[in-house]
């Protein structure tokens, strides 16, 4: 009860919350109608389905930077039943226990390479790609560390639509010079002298738990 006491005391929790509440519930709906639309030829149902999207846009919208025609953009790349996408990232690290890192374009910020899966593409196959693309470097996937929910960790902002983030370990083939396509630079950072990290795409906790699996290779593979 104390904590409930507290809590109501504190209205900036209080709007956080409530926040988040809000765009659990704007994320549900937009599955709910995005399924209803894929799965029925009903003009009248579709109808209902769509009225169901604009007002899980809308509220999605309030709780964002408020452009509802930005959050439409978004959800209707995705068609189909409503599933979750797929990130995958991939760790490289040297014999001095570095990291490899590269500088996101989009916002100027640190993060593991990886990115989107593409189809007709194996979850390794997509990762070992990604590397090649943001660094240069042709690498192997070892290792499957970590399956986690974005939704269940920290990252920020919140995004529109549900993401299941594929954490590998990865051994470099051969030495060679970085040469990204997609990113800005490559560098290799020890874990205690990281720089700024894109939090959307990796937390300093996933870059701890994935070197633990270096040193520990015999560590179960984690989910959640």
């Amino acid at each position: 009860m104390a904590d409930r006491l507290n809590f109501a005391r504190s209205p900036q929790n209080l709007i956080d919350v409530t926040t988040e509440i809000v765009r659990q519930q704007a994320i549900a709906l937009l599955a709910i109608a995005q399924t209803g639309l894929h799965y029925t030829d009903n003009v009248f149902e579709r109808q209902r389905f769509g009225q169901v999207r604009d007002a899980a846009i809308t509220l999605m919208a309030l709780v964002s930077d408020g452009d509802a025609e930005a959050v439409r953009q978004a959800v209707t790349l995705d068609l189909g039943h409503a599933t979750p996408k797929v990130d995958v990232r991939g760790a490289v690290f040297d014999d001095d226990g570095r990291v490899l890192l590269v500088r996101e374009r989009f916002d100027g910020l640190w993060t593991l390479p990886g990115g989107w899966g593409d189809v007709l593409e194996s979850p390794s196959e997509a990762v070992c790609r990604e590397v090649r693309e943001e660094s240069g470097l042709t690498v192997e996937a070892v290792k499957l560390v970590a399956v986690l929910d974005r939704e269940k960790h920290p990252h920020t902002p919140p995004m529109p639509f549900h993401i299941y983030k594929f954490f590998f370990l990865c051994r470099k083939l051969a030495d060679g010079e970085f040469d990204p396509t997609e990113t800005l630079e490559v560098g290799w950072f020890a874990l205690d002298a990281l720089p700024p990290l894109s939090t959307s795409r990796v937390l300093p906790s996933q870059l701890e738990l994935l070197n633990a699996h270096r040193l520990n290779p015999g560590l179960p593979t984690e989910f959640d």
